[in-house]
This record gives structure tokens, C-alpha cells and sequence, in this order.
């Protein structure tokens, strides 16, 4: 081991306050004459202040000081580590990115760089970093002077707007009696969001620095303060007076808009690998040249409860996405990550010796399970980082070592001892400087320096896929439109990326989540013939059997909900017109004298989501809505018709144009109305509806579908056999909740308030929130429905939390060959005007053949 000490008293350099280093490394940023990169090049000797190797080093540099990230090192450590280890990469990796010190730090000298990070809080400030460092001057110089009005005109902007009232409840759901705030500072950072959120409409990346300009200030601004740990301020700190928020961030706001014009021109590659980095080690090799990074400390810090109030602001804290999925996800490093899993896989004698002395001595039971989590956790990030290094690659790891019970944990010689068993080379541990543990004995921070043996070719963790696509009987059949599809994505081109591309009848009722039909049309053009049986299984909207439907293929589906249902089959069930016209009679007649029931009252009373339901509505429009709800449920039936109807009824019952029988209000999630109370006619409404859908019918010469009301998770209905292809899209990990986006078109169907806590766990969406078994039974109905050679065509989205495809390819494991796994950008997607879409990041295709 090579030890160069910077300081042997805590935090106190040498002399010179440099490490002096041995080697041929200096660095320089030149232009080179053939491009802008900054090139490093080797001469002399390089120095680094011990500063440098903690956030403190950083301070004054363009981008570091926009969010204080106190685990993290400067961008000095960064180019240090790079000219004496890899001067000549031109790809890296950092597993454990933060705010991205790392990766911007690279981009200056024009290395690629692919990153890790679970935190999405911290995603978001590598993402601006990157987004703004990487545009052209005259953009910046925009971006700049909009940071700098909004400065200004920020404490009126904020006395304008409406709290935003979805923010508050989540704070609600995640921090139920605790105050983080004053009463006047909650309202300030409720209004900060609002003032966000018209701000993002304006230009995303505004958005997100205005984002970082407020989660930057929220702790100090708030009851809590970050010391080590976030902990409540002390009375006497109290005494001293909490910062005003929006005087804060308006000040964070003008430093951002400076680095706009002072920050390097950012000139390579940056991307997002996988979040958590111990999945790293099942995916295929990038083929990195080396890896600089720091990952967390063995020190019980809770890095998840210390950016509980970011997480919060961000929206990251939403749609039942708790700081434990994030802890979870986490490598485990803090006591109240440890979960029923850890420590039950000891990795090395090393961290059994100190397991066991570390039980007889530790305060609390959970530390040496948490310790023994930590290294089984970091070996799995070795492992990934060495399969996806080149051969002699470096890799390069900041780390310190700990305490607990006056029992030393020596991090960095466990992880040595992990690195060299796995068939990693140990180069050399630097002694960086000297820390304190909280029982004052003297600690370090060391750089372990590894290398991928040269000697021998590292192979990657076996790949799920079973074969190539061509060596597949049957799976050759596909080939070529599926190349061509990946190649082309012929989606995304005109015509059909034109946003009212194909039939009319697509827009029965608006739904949120609903596959583009140009995606469904070339997925069924891809992956079947004309006259195949298609079933979609999760049929939403109807999109995919619908298309398949218009293709001459056969299209089936199943669905949980009754809105879904209704909405599908008035696509793919023809209606008689005449039976059509009869039923919207009699609801005219049964809404003229019957009036709502004073259970239908009640249970309406009690629905109060996104305001009171009697809100949404002039008071006499609101009396025909109730009576129309028992009218459709009086008269349900599995007819043409009456799918129909209900779809178009489903339709005008909230939305933000005149068709709409509801006051103004988003037409997919009916947010809080707004503006005057107008009567409506619910029959008027609905009948001009259903004449326009009438007339966008299928054709007499194409067979019409069906979609079943079922419960995927259960027996599904025996007319679902012999199927060609199973061509359908699950609920993205990281969607929102459907049945509360739809809140009140499940009330209409029939959902009463306790519906939507008990009811709501039989969806997918809530399952697999808690782990992919649930994908298990339904691969086997795949399996069970479909002909031999059949196909699963799954489409789905790939998150900063979950990789669907790899997850739900593990639990097809004996029963499909996956054929192959393609990801795609989300770029392309519409929001819909929606404030909160979740968190994905990609489309992902999952290929299955029985």
C-alpha cells in the first residue's frame, strides 16, 4: 500500500496544503488546434489541496455551489484522479454520481461519461448541469437573463400564486405530524412550486434550475438544519432566525444565471446507465476506460431522510413512492436502511471476523447486519464496474473507514480484499487525510486504486436472452420488421407522428396512459398477420385490439376496470344506431323524473380529491350527473350500445373545452375548477357525442373485437385461447396512481370512497409496487393462452428506480425465451398538460416467445 499523507492532524494540511504526488502528471487545459476538448496533459509533478478531496474544495466554481451536496469532492479531485490514472480515457464510468461532479467535470474535457445515481433529486441537477453546460452561448445568454427577471419579480410572482394544493397533500401522506416549516414558510414553498410549475411550462430546463434554486435553500429556510445528518435547529439556533425562502432563492436564482455565462462549454456524452449501481452487473460491458467515484461512506448517514424535504419539493415523495423504495434501492450504508435481507450473505471471512465483533460490541443489533449489507452490496457494484471496464481499465474510489462501539471498521481494506477476489489487480490505496468519528479517534479518507487484470478477458453476467431473434423457430418470421422497426421507428415519422393520426374513434374518451395508435399499428403490423388472434391484457383504452381490428386482425382484450372496459369496447363492438338513439331516450327520461337517491348523494359527498365533487358543477348539471350515474347502472348491460354510450357519457364528464359538462378542468385529471358555473345538459352533451363516434364506426367488411371485464390476476375468460400474439403495455413502475388520475370517471362507474383504498390494491400497478411476483401468474396465463410459438410483446418504461424489462424477463424465466430486450426514447411523448407523469425515462420492448 502506498501512503501519502496530506495531514496527520485532523483537517490540518502540511505546510504547503498540497499533496505532492510521484509521477509524470500535470494538469493542463488547452484548446487543441483540431477541436475545443481540454486536453490533460503529463509533465511534472501534479498538486492537489487537501481541500480539494471534500466539498469544500470546490466552493466558487461554476455549477459546484448550486446545491450543497456535503459527501461529495471538487472537480480539482476529479482531474487529479483522471492525469494520474487515465489520462488517455475517453469514456468513464461513475457509479455513484450525486450532483455530478463527476460527469460535468469530464464533459469539459470531452470524456464520455455514463453515471449512477438512485437519488432522482440529485439526477435533476446532473441533468441541468449537463443540459445547460452543453448549450450554445446565445442560449445560455437567454437562460441567464430569464433567471435574473425572475429574480427580480419573484416575491411578487409568489404573492400571485395558489399554493399548490398537491404538494401540500403529499407532504401530508410522507410527514404527518411533523413540522418542517413555519406557517408563513410553508405557504412560501407551496407557492415557490406553483411559480415552478408555470415556470417549466415556459422552458423545461428554467424549470429544473428554478427547481435547484429552491431545494438548495429549503433546508436552511426550514425548522431543520444539516449537520452530519438533518436534525431539528435547537431552540437557541431558532432565536437566531430562519431565512426567508424567497429571498434566499432569489439570490440562488442570480448565482445560477452567472454560471450560465462563466460555466466550461460541456462537449462530450453524459448519461444515465442504470440507477442503481448494483444492477450494473447484469448488464452488458460499455466498455469504459476507467471509473472515478465515491460511493456512500460507512457511516450510517440516512441519504434518503437527508433529502426527505428536495424529494419532497421535486415531487419525487408522490404517487406512493416512499424514502424507503429509495433506501431500498440504495447501497446499504445507514441503520434504518437495513431491511429483513441484509446481512445474511457474509461475501469475505474479513467481514465475518468483524460481523462477530462487531455483535458483541455495537449500541444497536442492526449495525453489523448493516455492515455485512454494505459489503455484500459493494461487491456487487465491483462486479458490475469490472464488467463494464475494458481490460486494464482503473478504477478509482474515494472511501473512508468508520466506528461504531469503539469497534474500527476498516472500509477501505475490506473493499481491497472484495476487489482482489473477485479477480480485480490492486494498484495502490492513498491515504487522502485525516477525519473525525463522533468519539473524537482519528479516522481517514483514502483513494483504493484498482485495475482489470489484462491478462484475462472479464465476461459479462450471462444475458437473459435465451437466443439470437434469427436462431429462433419461428422468430425469423418477425425479424426483419422488428430490425427495421428498432432501426426506423416508424411511429415517430410522419404521418404517424402526426398527433390525431388514425381513426377518430381513438378519441371516444380522453385516457391518460393510452398508447399512441400509431405505436399499437406498427407493434400488430410487426409482430402478426392479417387474420391472427391478438389479446392485449391490460387493454386501457382499447388502442392495440382496436388496431389490430382495422388491420383485419382479430383483436381481443382484458380489463380490470369498467371505464377501461366501456371505453374499449365502444371501439371494437359495432353498435346498431337505432339501439343507440333508443337507450339515450330513455336516459332523457329516466334523468326528468328520477332524482338521485340519497345513497348516491351521500357516497358523492364523500368523494373529495381534487376539491368537492358538487363543485365541479353548475348545481342543476350536478343533479343529471347523479341521476345519470344510477341510470347507467340500473341499465348495465354488455352490449354494443350501451359501452357506447357509457364511453361518450364518460367522455363529457369533466374536460377543459365546451363539451364538457363540468365547470374548466384538465379532461384526463380533473384538477380544481375553475370559472363561472354554466348549466349543461347531460342528454344534449352525450348525444352529440355518440352521433360523431357513430359515424367513425368500423367498416362493415372488418370483424369487430371484444374487450372482457376481468381481473388479469385471476381465471381469465375462456373465449381468450389460441392466441397469436400478446401485444400489450403494463403499468409503468413508476406511473401514476390510474385510479386516482380517473378519480371521477371511477366514481361514475360506481366507486364509492372506500373503493379507492381497498379496491385500488387488486390493480398491478399498487402489486408490483411491492415486487414483480405478481408477473409470475400472468406469464403463466400468457403461457396457458397462447398457440405453441406464440408471442409476448411487452411495451414498457424503464425508470431511474426500475428496469421493467430485466425484471419481468426474470419471472418469464422458464416458461418464454426472451427474444430480445430494445429500449427508446421517451423524447418524442406527450405530456398531455399532465403536472406529474412519473419518472420514466425510457420505452423498453420485451420480446417473448412460448
Amino acid at each position: 500500500m502506498t501512503k501519502i499523507i496530506i495531514d496527520e492532524k485532523p483537517l490540518v494540511p502540511l505546510s504547503s496544503g498540497m499533496l505532492r504526488v510521484s509521477g509524470d502528471a500535470t494538469l493542463s487545459r488547452k484548446p487543441k488546434k483540431t477541436s475545443n476538448k481540454m486536453q490533460l496533459s503529463l509533465s511534472g509533478l501534479e498538486t492537489l489541496a487537501a481541500a480539494q478531496v471534500t466539498h469544500q474544495g470546490g466552493k466558487g466554481e461554476p455549477f459546484h455551489d448550486w446545491y450543497p451536496y456535503l459527501e461529495g469532492f471538487s472537480s480539482e479531485f476529479v482531474k487529479f484522479v483522471l492525469a494520474k490514472y487515465m489520462p488517455n480515457a475517453k469514456k468513464v464510468i461513475e457509479p455513484f454520481a450525486g450532483t455530478g461532479t463527476t460527469p460535468v467535470a469530464l464533459a469539459a474535457f470531452g470524456i464520455d461519461c455514463g453515471y449512477c445515481e438512485v437519488n432522482p433529486a440529485m439526477r435533476l441537477v446532473v441533468e441541468a448541469k449537463m443540459a445547460l453546460g452543453s448549450a450554445a452561448m446565445t442560449r445560455r445568454k437567454k437562460i441567464a437573463s430569464r433567471l435574473q427577471s425572475i429574480s427580480e419579480n419573484l416575491p411578487t410572482l409568489v404573492k400571485a400564486a395558489l399554493p399548490d394544493k398537491a404538494l401540500q397533500d403529499d407532504y401530508k401522506v410522507n410527514f404527518e405530524g411533523s413540522k418542517f416549516f413555519s406557517d408563513a414558510g410553508m405557504e412560501a414553498v407551496l407557492s415557490l412550486r406553483t411559480v415552478n410549475d408555470e415556470v417549466a411550462k415556459e422552458d423545461k430546463l428554467i424549470g429544473q434550475l428554478f427547481t435547484i434554486a429552491v431545494i438548495a435553500k429549503l433546508v436552511i429556510c426550514s425548522m431543520l438544519k444539516r449537520s452530519g445528518d438533518v436534525r431539528y435547529k435547537t431552540e437557541k439556533e431558532l432565536q437566531k432566525g430562519i431565512p426567508d425562502l424567497v429571498g434566499e432563492v432569489s439570490d440562488h436564482l442570480l448565482l445560477i444565471s452567472r454560471d450560465c455565462l462563466a460555466a466550461d462549454h460541456l462537449i462530450a456524452s453524459v448519461g444515465l446507465i442504470t440507477a442503481n449501481a448494483r444492477d450494473l452487473v447484469k448488464m452488458e460491458s460499455i466498455g469504459a476506460d476507467g471509473v472515478i467515484t465515491s460511493p456512500p461512506y460507512l457511516n450510517g448517514t440516512n441519504y434518503f431522510r437527508n433529502t426527505k424535504l428536495e424529494l419532497w419539493y421535486g415531487r419525487f415523495l408522490s404517487n406512493g413512492i416512499t424514502l424507503r423504495s429509495y433506501r431500498d434501492a440504495a447501497i446499504t450504508s445507514g441503520i434504518n436502511d437495513v431491511g429483513v435481507a441484509q446481512g445474511r450473505n457474509i461475501v469475505h471471512k474479513s467481514v465475518r471476523t468483524l460481523v462477530d465483533k462487531l455483535s458483541e460490541n455495537a449500541y444497536d443489533k442492526r449495525i453489523p447486519r448493516m455492515v455485512a449489507g454494505y459489503f455484500e452490496d459493494m461487491r456487487l457494484v465491483l462486479q458490475g464496474l469490472m464488467n463494464s471496464c475494458k481490460p486494464g481499465a482503473p478504477i478509482c474510489i474515494d472511501i473512508g473507514d468508520s466506528r461504531y462501539g469503539g469497534v474500527h471498521v476498516p472500509t477501505h481494506e475490506i473493499l481491497e480484499a472484495l476487489g482482489v477476489d473477485i479477480g480485480l489487480e490492486h494498484i495502490e490505496t492513498l491515504h487522502l487525510r485525516n477525519r473525525i468519528s463522533k468519539d473524537r479517534s482519528v479516522l481517514s479518507q483514502s483513494l483504493i486504486v484498482f485495475r482489470t487484470k489484462v491478462a484475462t478477458t472479464i465476461k459479462p453476467t450471462p444475458p437473459l436472452i435465451d437466443k439470437p431473434f434469427h436462431d429462433v423457430v419461428g422468430g425469423e418470421d418477425f425479424l426483419p420488421d422488428w430490425e427495421r422497426f428498432k432501426g426506423e421507428l416508424p411511429h415517430q415519422k410522419e404521418p404517424y407522428s402526426k398527433r390525431n393520426w388514425g381513426s377518430s374513434l381513438h378519441s371516444v374518451c380522453s385516457y391518460q396512459a393510452k398508447m399512441k395508435p400509431a405505436l399499437a399499428h406498427h407493434l400488430v403490423k410487426t409482430f402478426s398477420h392479417k387474420g391472427d388472434k391478438i389479446l392485449d391484457p391490460f387493454s386501457g383504452s382499447g388502442t392495440i385490439p382496436f388496431e389490430a381490428c382495422l388491420m383485419g386482425r382479430q383483436g381481443y382484450g382484458l380489463e380490470i376496470s369498467l371505464l377501461g372496459t366501456a371505453v374499449s369496447n365502444a371501439k371494437l363492438m359495432r353498435a346498431n344506431e337505432q339501439k343507440v338513439r333508443h337507450l339515450i331516450d330513455k336516459l332523457d327520461s329516466w334523468i326528468k323524473t328520477n332524482k338521485a337517491s340519497s345513497d348516491t348523494l351521500r357516497e358523492a359527498e364523500e368523494i373529495k380529491f381534487n376539491g368537492v365533487l358538487a363543485e365541479y358543477f353548475h348545481p342543476d348539471t350536478y343533479q343529471e350527473v347523479l341521476s345519470a350515474r344510477e341510470f347507467f347502472a340500473e341499465n348495465q348491460s354488455d352490449s354494443p350500445e350501451w359501452h357506447l354510450v357509457m364511453a361518450c357519457m364518460l367522455h363529457v364528464l369533466h374536460g377543459n373545452r365546451p363539451y364538457a359538462l363540468s365547470r374548466n378542468s384538465h379532461p384526463i385529471t380533473p384538477y380544481a375548477p375553475t370559472g363561472d358555473y354554466i348549466k349543461k345538459s347531460v342528454v344534449e352533451k352525450v348525444r352529440a357525442k355518440v352521433e360523431k363516434s357513430l359515424a367513425s364506426q368500423l367498416p362493415d367488411d372488418l370483424s369487430t373485437g371484444r374487450c372482457f371485464q376481468g381481473d388479469i390476476c385471476s381465471e381469465w375468460p375462456s373465449e381468450l385461447r389460441n392466441i397469436d400474439a400478446i401485444i400489450t403495455s403494463p403499468p409503468f413502475y413508476d406511473s401514476t396512481r390510474f385510479y386516482i388520475t380517473n378519480w371521477m370517471r371511477f366514481w361514475f362507474c360506481g366507486w364509492a370512497r372506500s373503493d379507492y383504498d381497498t379496491r385500488a390494491n387488486e390493480f398491478v400497478e399498487s402489486l408490483q409496487k411491492k415486487n414483480f411476483d405478481v408477473y409470475r401468474g400472468i406469464f403463466e396465463q400468457f403461457y396457458a393462452r397462447l398457440k405453441p410459438g406464440g408471442l409476448a410483446v411487452l411495451h414498457l418504461g424503464l425508470s431511474h428506480k426500475c428496469d421493467m424489462a430485466m425484471e419481468l424477463a426474470k419471472q418469464a424465466h422458464g416458461l418464454f425465451k426472451v427474444l430480445d430486450i430494445a429500449t427508446e426514447s421517451v423524447g418524442h411523448c406527450e405530456s398531455h398538460g399532465i403536472r406529474d407523469k412519473g419518472t420514466t425515462t425510457g420505452h423498453q420492448y420485451l420480446i417473448l416467445q412460448k
